[in-house]
């Protein structure tokens, strides 16, 4: 069981229905300005789980009415589209009567549930009778993955985490702990009814271990410091608290602080893992939980916000979906993050309605020359930003093309950022700023007719320098044209579709889309289905694209690690 999307009604300013679909796209970012509605959103989600209601002090629940529109008093409804078994869902009943109820229910794949927000009430769409919707969806919710929220804003990790001498629901900080007590075999509740002080300090040593080997090794990725040199400290105070302390190694001697002393950027950081981590809600598959990021990683450096969307590209790899906002550029690295999934949240022209669009939906306010034009003037920044002095950049024709090249020249074009532009033309314009700039730029144009146009044309306006920085797509079987799709052989896009479990007649950009939204492992498979005539057509854009910078730096790699060899 997996959630397929998320549709909000009448939640504050969403009047609706705003959806967010997580079928096939396990990473979305959602940019827009101060005030747009993103963190509405976010919380939106967050509330159709009732094992929810009680974090961040059921602050998600509240003021739920639309101040804009007050006169507006329909409820707000929180929808979840869920793929789901017929078998899975008869075994997610938990009372006897319900099940033989319904085991003569037509087959089916997917079913909605809806919550109401004012009631806390579920319904369900294949089930009529109202009050055995409520029990039956509760019984399904229970069972779905977990949705975890992350706003390090509101919430900061606790130093101190009483302990209950009974078992009860476990949420909150309490919660967390206790999955780290669990990954040991033990439980929070172990080390207050253990007699032994020793067992007792050998179980809290288990888990410093447990969590320091994941929670050091994550930090270390991302910051600038020397992340080894963290570490935290478990103590149990007065046989009913845990108390948390981080512990700095200087040379020989170490440092124990609170762990609100730490910086803004390490308290969100470890709030951030541990909530992945070491989630309190143990049913669900784990590679489906929705993490909700709430500006994510606000409080680091430009550095660390890089290393950071390289880490929140791999969770939604290995384990689960991400819907994520952000004002800053860092965070939507196009190396990492598919454009074509970016969501502009903004106000409707009368400023009271929350609306969604894709960024290839959303119109730009001057003459567009990128694909991530968009991006930039929803953040407010300068498409420069987005590249560093030191990057070299790659300028095609469109985001479809920038896919392929990332896909099947993605070991050999790791030292570049690939810039997608809008057409021929497009590359053409973008080229002045990239020389007055003083940019490390190839532009490579598709070698058809409109292609070759600009292309002779650029030489002839930027002189000779500049134009051994230009180049055509190469056309080894001398075709009257060669754009990007045409380097691929005849039977290959049919390949990739039929592997991709797309219709054998997808168009290039479906499958491009498709292949640089999956897993590592599966861009792998995508590389050695293709055929060595269409490796043959990349390793030779390659080796055009290398002898362009063999002059001024080292070749990027040996013709040994080029693709398919």
């Amino acid at each position: 069981m997996k959630y397929n999307k998320f549709i909000i009604k009448n939640h504050r300013a969403i009047d609706g229905p705003l959806e967010i679909n997580i079928k096939k796209n396990k990473l979305v970012p959602l940019i827009g300005a101060n005030e747009s509605g993103k963190t509405t959103i976010l919380q939106a989600i967050f509330a159709f789980d009732y094992a929810n209601d009680k974090e961040y002090e059921g602050r998600h629940l509240k003021e739920l009415r639309n101040f804009y529109n007050p006169q507006d008093k329909n409820p707000a409804i929180i929808e979840a589209e869920i793929s789901i078994r017929k078998i899975d869902f008869l075994n997610c009943i938990s009372d006897d009567t319900l099940r033989t109820k319904y085991a003569d229910l037509p087959t089916f794949s997917e079913i909605t549930i809806s919550r109401n927000l004012d009631t806390k009430d579920y319904s369900i769409s294949i089930i009529e009778n109202v009050e055995d919707g409520k029990v039956i969806a509760k019984d399904i919710v229970s069972r779905l993955p977990y949705i975890i929220y992350n706003d390090d804003f509101i919430e900061r990790p606790k130093n101190e985490i009483p302990i209950p001498e009974k078992t009860t629901e476990l949420y909150g900080w309490l919660g967390i702990y206790e999955r780290a007590f669990n990954k040991i075999n033990s439980s929070v509740f172990d080390i207050i009814k253990e007699p032994e002080e020793n067992i007792k300090l050998g179980i809290l040593s288990d888990v410093e271990a447990e969590i320091n080997k994941t929670l050091i090794k994550e930090w270390g990725k991302i910051s600038l410091d020397d992340g080894s040199c963290l570490s935290i400290k478990l103590q149990l105070e007065n046989n009913n608290t845990l108390k948390v302390q981080i512990v700095e190694k200087k040379g020989n001697t170490d440092r124990f602080f609170r762990i609100e002393e730490r910086s803004k950027g390490f308290l969100w950081f470890f709030n951030f893992v541990m909530k992945i981590k070491y989630n309190p809600k143990a049913n669900g598959s784990n590679n489906d939980i929705i993490y909700l990021l709430d500006e994510p990683g606000s409080y680091l450096h430009s550095v660390a916000q890089e290393r950071l969307c390289h880490m929140i590209k791999n969770i939604s790899n290995k384990d689960g979906k991400v819907i994520y906002c952000t004002h800053t550029h860092h965070l939507l690295d196009p190396k990492y993050i598919p454009t074509k999934y970016i969501y502009i949240v903004q106000k409707d022209k009368n400023k009271k309605n929350i609306e969604l669009s894709k960024i290839t939906e959303v119109k730009t306010d001057v003459k567009k020359m990128s694909e991530l034009q968009p991006v930039y003037e929803a953040l407010g920044v300068a498409d420069w930003d987005f590249f560093t002095q030191k990057q070299k950049i790659i300028l095609v024709e469109g985001i479809h093309d920038k896919y392929a090249l990332e896909v099947f020249l993605r070991k050999q074009l790791t030292g570049y950022i690939i810039m997608p532009c809008v057409n021929a033309e497009s590359i053409y314009n973008n080229l002045p700023r990239m020389i007055a700039y003083n940019k490390k730029y190839i532009a490579i144009w598709d070698n058809d007719d409109e292609g070759k146009e600009y292309y002779q044309k650029a030489k002839r306006s930027f002189g000779k320098i500049e134009e051994n920085k230009m180049l055509l797509l190469p056309n080894l079987k001398k075709k009257r044209k060669v754009r990007m799709e045409e380097m691929f052989e005849s039977n290959d896009l049919k390949k990739l579709a039929l592997f991709l479990e797309m219709p054998e007649n997808s168009s290039y950009s479906n499958i491009m889309t498709s292949i640089i939204c999956s897993s590592d492992e599966t861009i792998e498979k995508c590389l050695d289905i293709v055929s060595s005539e269409t490796k043959d057509n990349f390793n030779e854009l390659f080796n055009m694209i290398n002898s362009v910078y063999s002059s001024s730096q080292k070749p990027l790699k040996a013709e040994s690690e080029m693709v398919g060899v």
